[in-house]
């Protein structure tokens, strides 16, 4: 090449999605497929009993967990060396737990008691609900499923609207916008909150049609549960090219959570939005980690920054 700086500074980003691009071009369409369905069903299966969990818990400790749980879920990803390793010393449920019980604060980004106050205010009078959140979801397996679910399931609760933002195109074992109304079906079977919203925002139509109409009539008022498309197809993602769906769905936000590195560490960590905004990760990459944040492998990140 003879302007290798011709469309600007050669970064990570541009690497992985180079590399995603030459997997497709040599009809690698999606080589983590079977491990992606195999994660999702075997954490689908565990759903259930998290949610009771969540459930006997008081908002304050449930909110605290969901974020725990968040952070810990964010442990899988196969484009990290040292997270690979791990799925050779147990089952990916087994994997979750450990993650689990290590979560001890304070993280090394730790702006937990922040976004509290945010959701759930410091005195009688409560905060006024975000009317819509963007959720840029990471991983498929239990990183959906056990992490960015409950969260979501937490938001709809308190009724905000919850738009779901993945990849357009697979990405290693990212979960993809045409993967999500499967696997949210699926979780739909155990709970009505997600239940509703997805068919109050028509997510459900083909994957869960029986009884659709009555089951909305019944009721009056439910927050919408809508997944689009990113426009991309790297781990990472660039808020200048983004699909015409996403722009539009921006509009009308008024909290972005950014989960995994790629999205909140790798790139958009010192990003400034418009909105308030959570970015939330586990860091799976020492030199990531000491760069970034002065800090060491599997350190977690919840930065929350309100709207500027």
């Amino acid at each position: 090449m003879e302007e290798p700086a011709a469309y600007g500074k050669l970064g990570l980003a541009n690497l992985l999605e180079l590399r995603e691009e030459c997997l497709r071009e040599f009809h690698f369409s999606d080589a983590y497929k079977t491990i992606k369905q195999r994660e999702n069903e075997a954490s689908l299966a565990v759903l259930p009993d998290l949610l009771m969990e969540l459930d006997s818990m008081d908002e304050e400790k449930r909110l605290l967990a969901l974020i725990e749980g968040v952070l810990a879920a964010n442990i899988f990803d196969w484009g990290s060396r040292a997270c690979v390793d791990l799925y050779h010393k147990g089952t990916i449920i087994e994997i979750y737990r450990m993650s689990r019980k290590k979560m001890q604060r304070p993280w090394r980004v730790d702006n937990f008691d922040t976004f509290k106050e945010r959701m759930l205010g410091s005195g009688k009078e409560k905060p006024k609900p975000h009317k819509r959140a963007l959720l840029f979801v990471d991983n498929s397996g239990a990183d959906i499923v056990l992490g960015m679910l409950p969260l979501t399931r937490e938001l709809l609760r308190r009724g905000t609207e919850v738009v779901l933002v993945a990849n357009s195109l697979p990405a290693l074992n990212d979960v993809t916008a045409s993967e999500l109304p499967n696997i949210v079906a699926e979780a739909a079977k155990h709970c009505d909150i997600l239940r509703k919203a997805a068919e109050a925002g028509e997510l459900l139509v083909d994957a869960m049609a029986t009884d659709r109409e009555d089951n909305v009539k019944s009721v009056p008022s439910v927050p919408r549960l809508m997944v689009v498309e990113n426009g991309c197809g790297s781990p990472c993602i660039d808020f200048r090219q983004v699909s015409s769906d996403l722009a539009a769905a921006a509009n009308e936000a008024d909290l972005v959570i950014l989960e995994g590195m790629g999205r909140a560490l790798h790139t958009n960590y010192n990003a400034r939005f418009k909105c308030d905004a959570l970015k939330l990760a586990m860091v799976k990459n020492q030199r990531l980690a000491e760069k970034i944040v002065n800090g060491n492998i599997y350190d977690c990140i919840c930065r929350y920054e309100p709207a500027v």
